[in-house]
This record gives structure tokens, sequence and C-alpha cells, in this order.
């Protein structure tokens, strides 16, 4: 169970790694959590933080749920290196590389959405990010209410069946059922990036994939931290698969101005 991590003493080891690799999720941790997911954005103090790590050496990657084009317009970072759509998509070195077997669900999350044209949900918006789909109902004034209609009618639509339903903070995604995820990102990511160890920050229960892949990394002797951004919505896995926790993005901005300060 992660504990709360309120200095920079624990992550001593860590940053003698050089060079040091910093993994994070975007929505939740890097930008505060909005009621329409349009107008989210990484806050400036963040971004900041993050280019002059880079600048210093550290190397950074972003993982994200959210679409690539997406992803990148949020980012803001040239010098980072992406993973869209829990991985479907990756952005290294100006290049997209997206596996053929994801082409397919493209069509296929079109055709939901054909099938899906009556489902009304108040406070529900839809995000067609190609191959996956996302149904927040956030703006819901009947949360769980909003949940279970849209659960129902992903049951009910026969090219729904094709895709895995995968729930987050006040979101059902449809995902392509393929061996592909945040995890499997991290892990690419890392070492395409040469970092030698890793920082790992996530808030939501699809960073757990994230999480689990430092776990996986360390057995192969990397040495690497999970940092979890507690919130109020804070799913339990996310605290049991973490080593430390901060508090929301104001604790990420913090954490990552101590990384700064205490740099070799």
């Amino acid at each position: 169970m992660a504990e709360e991590l309120r200095d920079i003493e624990p992550l001593g080891s860590l940053l003698g790694c050089q060079p040091l690799g910093i993994v994070s999720d975007i929505d939740g941790t890097l930008a505060p959590i909005v009621d329409d997911p349009d107008t989210a954005a990484i806050s400036p103090h963040c971004r900041a933080l993050l280019q002059a790590l880079m600048a210093a050496g550290v190397r950074v990657a972003l993982v994200s749920g959210r679409s690539l084009e997406k992803a990148r317009a949020m980012a803001g970072l040239p010098g980072a290196v992406l993973a869209a759509n829990h991985g479907l998509d990756i952005w290294v070195d100006g290049q997209v590389e997206t596996p053929g077997d994801v082409r397919e669900y493209v069509q296929r999350a079109k055709t939901v959405l054909q099938e899906l044209g009556r489902l009304n949900v108040p406070g529900m918006t839809v995000e067609d990010k190609g191959p996956v789909l996302a149904f927040h109902y956030r703006r819901s004034k009947a949360e769980a209410d909003a949940r279970q209609a849209i659960l129902e009618a992903l049951r009910a639509s026969p090219s729904a069946l094709a895709f895995r339903i995968q729930e987050g903070r006040k979101v059902i995604e449809l995902r392509p059922p393929l061996a592909i995820d945040k995890g499997t990102a991290l892990a690419l990511l890392v070492s395409r990036m040469g970092a030698r160890g890793v920082l790992c920050l996530g808030d939501d229960t699809t960073d757990v994939d994230m999480f689990r892949g430092v776990a996986q990394l360390r057995r192969g002797g990397m040495p690497g931290v999970n940092v979890a951004v507690h919130s109020p919505e804070i799913s339990p896995l996310v605290l049991e698969t973490a080593d430390y926790w901060v508090r929301g993005v104001a604790g990420v901005e913090w954490l990552l101005a101590e990384i700064l300060t205490a740099l070799p």
C-alpha cells in the first residue's frame, strides 16, 4: 500500500540513475480533471518543470488514454515521447507507430456509434478516438444511472462486443481486445529513451498497468518507483499498486520541482 511522499529522500537512489526516465499520465496527473474533457490542459507549472527537467537530461514520456492528436496538443512538449490511446499509438522522433491489428477497430468503432445512435444519456459526452470510444458521464446529474445506461447500451450493441470495456474516473471506454496497454507502452518507451531508472506517475485505474510495468522492470533489475496522484475519486487499486502518493496536480508540481533541485 502506498504511503504519502513528504520529502524527496526516499527517491535518492533513483535520482542517481542517469539518464532518469519520468513516465506520466496526463489527465488527473499533470492536468486537473474538469467537467468538459475537451477543455483539460496540463498545468503551466507542470509543463515548465518538465521542460526544465528535459533540459537537465531527464527523459520524459507521456502515456495517455487520449487520442494522439489531443495528447500532443495537451502536452506541448516537443522533446517528450508519447503513447496515446493507452499505448495503441506511439509517437517517437516525429514518427507515429500503430500496430496493424489496431486499424480494423477504427471502422468497428464507427459502427458502434451508429448502433448507439439513439442512446440519450443526459450529461454524457462521447469522445471518438479512432479505435477507442470514451463515454464520459461526469456532467450527468445522476452519475450512477448514466453509468448503468451506458453499460447496458454497450452490452446490447453487437459491434461493441468485439471490444473490451474499461472503466476510469467517470468514463467508460471501449478498447480493442489486444495485448497492448499503458504497461506495454511504458516498457517500450523506457527502452526507446534509454532510461536506466524510471519514475512513474498516474492517478486512475488505467494507470495501474503502468505501475505493474514498472514492477516488472524492477524484477529485471531496473530501479523504478510508482507515485499515485491522490484525489477523492482514487481507486484503492491505484494505491495498492503504487509505492507512494502525492495529493493532486499540486503534489505532482511539488515532486517535479524537488526532483529538479535534487538532480546530481
